[in-house]
């Protein structure tokens, strides 16, 4: 855990993985720090702009949370919908998962 991502401390941040190319997933796993998404989605796009859910989370807890979801896009973003504090989100990983 040497890198991380820190939003603006703000609802309705977001980061974004770029696959290269349009792929089957199965699924995310997000390695929050203190910061967490109380409410999240995982959206996905094939271009960017128009985003699609793959996974909504209304109760998010924090710590190490694998997510099951079957979609396809080359984009895929977790946008935070609800910060568990007053601070921002703040992930250590995000990775995504596919075949």
């Amino acid at each position: 855990e040497s890198t991380r991502w820190a939003s603006a401390y703000s609802d309705n941040e977001w980061i974004c993985v770029d696959l290269g190319s349009a792929k089957k997933l199965t699924g995310a796993r997000l390695v929050w720090e203190t910061s967490y998404g109380k409410a999240y989605k995982i959206q996905v796009s094939d271009d960017a702009t128009h985003w699609t859910d793959a996974y909504n989370n209304a109760n998010g807890v924090g710590g190490v949370e694998k997510l099951a979801f079957a979609a396809q896009g080359r984009y895929v973003r977790m946008l935070g919908v609800q910060r568990s504090n007053e601070y921002g989100y703040s992930l250590w990983e995000f990775e995504v998962y596919g075949n």
